[in-house]
């Protein structure tokens, strides 16, 4: 699982701010982003949760691939 110190994490969180730019993308204080809270906008944040996920899946299926 990827922590969310990480430096995987905070360019996951570069990458979605790119593509959702138009979106309102203000954080919620870092203590709540263990428990799914990274984006003020509920909406928002579950677009995240979405792309995390989707991101998630892809690299398990790629570490499914070269084994």
């Amino acid at each position: 699982m990827m922590q969310i110190t990480s430096k995987e994490h905070y360019e996951l969180m570069a990458n979605f701010e790119r593509s959702f730019k138009s979106n309102r993308l203000d954080k919620e204080p870092k203590d709540l982003w263990s428990k799914g809270v990274v984006y003020q906008d509920g909406h928002v944040n579950e677009l995240f949760k979405a792309f995390r996920q989707g991101y998630t899946l892809h690299k398990a299926m790629a570490n499914l691939e070269a084994a």
